[in-house]
């Protein structure tokens, strides 16, 4: 059975190298043209007050000094003022910028600020714990002995390293999480699902972020993802690498073929056994690349004992590991931390995006989120998957969950993000010695992210997918605007989305909600202490993103002096 999908791909690909964008056309808007020209429309709803600090703050991280510094700079600052003054100029400066309030209680003004506006949001709980050296270097030391022990043969990649143990460093845009016992997960569930209740009472259709590392041990999450690639592995040396990977398809005989090609010898009956139980989602005498991968399931130890090699010294050994006993309490302890948070998602009429993490970990984390999907998105896309369109895998990945979900006949539901750990990533890849999971350049990363997003728009046309588009750059949302009007969609359709931090682009968010779009604004809510990691990112991506932050800085002073040209204070309400 031929997929219409890989034709698409290819067309979409042939369209997206010749143009960044879909459309130079610019579509008919409900509410007026789109523009991020006008900050008067911009920044109506904000206080002069909140305008004098946006250009502040922009200002004081464009010097590379206090962004390096910022950590020493904050606990200097503490100890000189006392902690209720540090408090209070943080309020007034750096932490009210980026920072929605304190707890749920304390951000809901906010959230109805904007929301007015037309901003909704999405709640993010940014504490994050400081993690002793023994907190990070012990899941190493977990998953050293557990290799030891069980797996000799994990993919290199999948493996933990303690020289990359802490994912904190060179990782400037983005949380991380370590395990510290499954009471800390239950905590940190039970934060998410104040986030849930959160973004009920405020709105009707909000999201919560959520991370898988949050939720479970990573040395898990590591073994998961290796055994997925060893799945995949098998497929790929069992099928022509030069088809588009929808259209590599396994007969029972190609299938026979595959395993004598990797030294695995089965015998007729077991074949005859096998085959129809992983010809199960089409059901038409060929396996595709998605019955190959969702036949396997590491806590099933028959598997293990049927796919095995021969090495030179005459030792056996599988070509797929099994998970231990204490990985098998783990995936079912993650799966009942999800199900928790995805009943409440559907009861209070909010959806879940489960943010991406490391290519290391995303095999892991995307097997258990589109299994979500499988469980709760049948009316409706409760829960999200991310795709970091920086990594050269994410098309086809991308593609393939998407005919995943219409052969569950679920919605489908893709936020799009370019990435937030490049540097990590190749710096890993470089000294472990597999290939760099990274675009080459970000043009190549820009021609991915156009490319997604024509996927899943005709997907939100065609099958009610839900799609959030994460970026700051005008013209990524440009394309966006303009293939919403290529597959007839309009603005204020419920399925499409963007997605913008609290207190960056701001220009762009609400010129979107002028226009009758639905912008979303990441709001991070968290004590002052406990939000500073959070903050000193922040730092660092006005840092990485210094032309655009000039440019939003230039914005908002135009807006000062308008408001100083009409002698006012503060804008009229709207």
């Amino acid at each position: 059975m031929k997929l219409p999908t890989p034709a698409l791909y290819r067309a979409v690909l042939c369209r997206h190298s010749s143009q960044a964008a879909v459309s130079s056309k610019s579509p008919s808007r409900r509410n007026g043209e789109l523009t991020f020209e006008n900050p008067t429309f911009a920044y109506k709803t904000k206080t002069t007050r909140e305008i004098f600090r946006g250009v502040f703050v922009y200002r004081l991280f464009s010097f590379e000094s206090i962004v390096n510094n910022n950590k020493r700079m904050t606990e200097l600052a503490r100890k000189v003022l006392g902690q209720r003054l540090f408090d209070y100029v943080m309020k007034a400066t750096v932490y009210g910028q980026f920072i929605a309030g304190t707890d749920r209680n304390d951000i809901q003004p906010v959230l109805e600020r904007y929301n007015k506006a037309g901003v909704r949001s999405i709640l993010d709980y940014a504490v994050e714990e400081d993690v002793s050296d023994e907190g990070v270097m012990g899941p190493v030391r977990d998953d050293e002995q557990e290799v030891k022990e069980h797996d000799q043969h994990r993919l290199p990649k999948f493996k933990a390293y303690k020289e990359f143990a802490d994912r904190r460093q060179r990782t400037p845009l983005a949380a991380s999480y370590f395990y510290e016992g499954e009471e800390k997960c239950n905590e940190r569930m039970k934060v998410f699902l104040q986030c849930v209740d959160a973004s009920a009472s405020s709105q009707g259709d909000g999201f919560v972020a959520v991370k898988l590392t949050a939720l479970g041990q990573t040395s898990f999450l590591l073994h998961l993802s290796s055994i997925l690639q060893q799945v995949r592995f098998m497929f790929d040396s069992m099928t022509d690498p030069n088809l588009p990977l929808l259209e590599r398809r396994l007969t029972k005989e190609a299938f026979v073929n595959g395993l004598n090609k990797l030294g695995i010898i089965v015998k007729q009956d077991t074949i005859d056994n096998l085959f129809p139980q992983m010809d199960t989602t089409t059901s038409d005498g060929e396996i595709d690349v998605i019955d190959f991968i969702y036949f396997f399931r590491p806590s099933e130890t028959p598997y293990t004992e049927i796919f095995k090699k021969v090495d030179a010294q005459g030792e056996e050994w599988p070509l797929v590991d099994n998970f231990t006993r204490r990985e098998q309490s783990q995936m079912r302890s993650v799966h009942r931390r999800l199900e928790v948070l995805a009943e409440a998602a559907v009861e209070k009429n909010v959806s879940l995006m489960v943010d991406a993490e490391q290519s290391y970990f995303q095999p892991a984390i995307n097997r258990l989120t589109t299994k979500m999907m499988k469980n709760y998105n049948g009316e409706r896309p409760v829960v999200y998957n991310t795709y970091q369109c920086y990594l050269k895998e994410t098309t086809d990945l991308l593609m393939r969950d998407i005919e995943l979900a219409r052969r569950f006949n679920v919605r489908f539901g893709a936020k799009l993000v370019r990435g937030a750990y490049m540097e990590q990533e190749r710096e890993r890849a470089n000294v472990v010695g597999y290939a760099d999971p990274v675009h080459e350049d970000y043009a190549a990363t820009t021609r991915c992210y156009n490319t997604c997003m024509d996927l899943v728009m005709r997907e939100v046309a065609e099958h009610g997918a839900g799609l959030m588009v994460a970026t700051h750059n005008e013209e990524t949302v440009r394309t966006a605007t303009a293939c919403m009007e290529k597959y007839d969609l309009p603005p204020d359709h419920p399925r499409v989305s963007f997605g913008q931090l609290l207190g960056m682009s701001d220009h762009v968010s609400f010129e979107l909600g002028r226009c009758g779009y639905r912008p979303y604004k990441y709001m991070p809510y968290g004590p002052v202490d406990e939000v500073l990691a959070y903050l000193g990112r922040r730092a660092n991506e006005n840092r990485g993103l210094l032309r655009g932050a000039t440019r939003e800085r230039k914005l908002l002073q135009q807006e000062l002096l308008h408001r100083a040209s009409l002698g006012a204070l503060r804008p009229k309400s709207p």
